[in-house]
């Protein structure tokens, strides 16, 4: 049976000559299968556990040097990560609390650790006698809801306010379709399963452009057709603090103005789902 320190040791080989750019969890943990041959789908969480500690040795000198292989070192995520859009720096959507921590609605996993160390190092949260205890000043504790946590366990924590943009893209495909929408769906399906799941990979990329509905056509008065997700949530942001959408007792909370309204068919909505309402607005190209 393989034991987690076995585990741990192949993982970091295996992060340490992986471009984390492009790399992800399961990406990973496949590799790890091909080259033992065994099934580690039960130990999905250590491994994405494990991931975000080695992600974040990336951001703090606390980790002992020892630790990090040479080839880790020469790997280490650029800062300008997130705009690549891929891997551990794919885009993500953030809770509420995370949204007012870091002033974006979404961001990479490894942007939002990154911003969190930096403001623990800032702010000098580490307890003077245990370094690894962080210290939650008033803005940490919204997040954590604790006095005090282990940097061990804040990776932890923080999935509870970070989620792939996949699953909300999963969920506003429940909505039902245009006309257009339903046919290319049925020319889908006469497709050979490989080539569908080749389509899917195409161009999803946060950065990617994408044919937008006609309705967000018309919303935005721009005339273009093809926009990436991060320029429509991008617009959409800055229309709704340009006329002032914000319910000023929960800012969290967006008022829908008429032109809001039909666009998404709601009165009122939560700021960190609009990429969730916006889902509906990107056509999947054939």
């Amino acid at each position: 049976m393989l034991t987690d320190s076995d585990l741990l040791k192949r993982l970091h080989d295996v992060l340490g000559t992986s471009d984390l750019d492009t790399a992800t969890a399961a990406t990973v943990r496949r590799r790890i299968e091909q080259d033992l041959g065994i099934d580690l789908s039960d130990r999905k969480p250590y491994i994405r556990q494990q991931i975000d500690l080695y992600l974040q040795s990336h951001y703090t000198n606390d980790k002992p040097e020892a630790e990090e292989s040479e080839d880790a070192k020469h790997k280490k995520t650029p800062a300008n990560a997130k705009k690549r859009g891929g891997g551990f720096s794919k885009p993500c959507a953030l809770s509420p609390q995370l949204q007012k921590f870091v002033g974006e609605p979404e961001m990479a996993r490894t942007e939002v650790v990154k911003k969190i160390w930096a403001y623990i190092k800032e702010k000098d949260l580490q307890n003077p006698q245990n370094r690894r205890k962080i210290l939650c000043d008033e803005m940490l504790h919204e997040i954590f809801r604790v006095k005090s946590i282990d940097m061990f366990q804040m990776n932890k924590a923080l999935t509870k306010h970070i989620w792939p943009i996949e699953e909300e893209d999963e969920a506003a495909a429940s909505v039902k379709p245009t006309e257009k929408n339903k046919q290319n769906k049925r020319g889908k399906e006469d497709e050979p399963k490989e080539k569908g799941k080749r389509q899917k990979a195409k161009g999803s990329g946060f950065v990617s452009p994408h044919p937008i509905s006609e309705a967000l056509v018309q919303f935005f008065g721009t005339g273009e057709n093809e926009l990436s997700r991060a320029e429509v949530v991008k617009r959409m942001w800055e229309y709704i603090k340009q006329n002032d959408l914000q319910d000023p007792s929960d800012k969290r909370r967006i008022l829908c103005d008429d032109k809001l309204r039909e666009l998404f068919k709601v009165d009122t909505f939560i700021g960190f789902t609009v990429s969730k309402l916006l889902t509906a607005h990107f056509i999947k190209e054939e």
